[in-house]
């Protein structure tokens, strides 16, 4: 992210923790300590300050020195995937593994790979009504927001098309979705993910629901779907 935009961004604060916004002011160094992969995220404990970090799923080993910059501190952040709280940890923008060969290098870049053609804050058309079949076992966007309140804090599926990419905002990406079904403003969800998704792609999306999120500055969403993943939807 283009940290001198960080100001408009606040509003996309942590949706259940506390969050300290910094500047990138350098990169910083360590040793990997420990590593856990879990609901799209890369853990890694730094061994000599005992510092957790967290970004986009990478391929990283314990001994590994590393390099990182760019991000935000987030207190008593709980994982739902891992059922841990970390007291602090820094969700970091760029990592890279030094003092290594080049392909690895490039496999452990702390970004998801973006899709050609998918520019930021890209958009397109909503489906019309009925053009989006619905996941066989899953939800369509009109049940989920009907009947969020049953649902909170559930993993839904559901088959949806990509409205718009925001991309790389706090490190994660913001996916609006849309199936054709409910009425505006109830008719899209937004998704937040480590992964990126090409706009216009029909996909098949899980995540965990969260209600009634208050970000601040007047951005209040009556549901979210947080660590999303997707998949190409037939």
């Amino acid at each position: 992210m283009k940290f001198p935009t960080l100001v408009l961004l606040t509003c996309l604060l942590s949706l259940l923790a506390p969050m300290n916004l910094v500047a990138e002011t350098g990169p910083m160094n360590g040793t990997v300590a420990e590593t856990i992969d879990a609901g799209g995220y890369t853990y890694i404990r730094i061994k000599d300050s005992d510092t957790w970090i967290a970004t986009a799923t990478m391929e990283v080993s314990e001994g590994d020195p590393i390099e990182y910059s760019g991000g935000a501190e987030m207190l008593d952040f709980h994982s739902k995937s891992l059922d841990r709280t970390f007291e602090s940890i820094w969700f970091v923008q760029k990592v890279s593994i030094t003092e290594q060969d080049a392909s690895r290098q490039a496999a452990a870049q702390g970004h998801a790979p973006i899709p050609a053609g998918t520019p930021r804050d890209a958009a397109t058309a909503a489906p019309a009504p009925g053009s989006i079949e619905k996941l066989d076992g899953g939800k369509n966007v009109e049940e989920i927001l009907s009947d969020r309140a049953a649902l909170h804090g559930q993993t839904v599926s559901l088959r949806a098309k990509v409205i718009k990419v925001s991309e790389n905002i706090m490190g994660m990406n913001w996916i609006t979705l849309q199936d054709g079904t409910g009425a505006a403003p109830d008719n899209k969800l937004l998704a937040i993910s480590s992964e990126m998704v090409a706009v216009g792609e029909v996909v098949t999306a899980k995540g965990v629901l969260e209600n009634d999120v208050d970000l601040g500055s007047g951005y209040l969403y009556k549901v979210l779907l947080e660590e999303a993943t997707f998949s190409k939807s037939n």
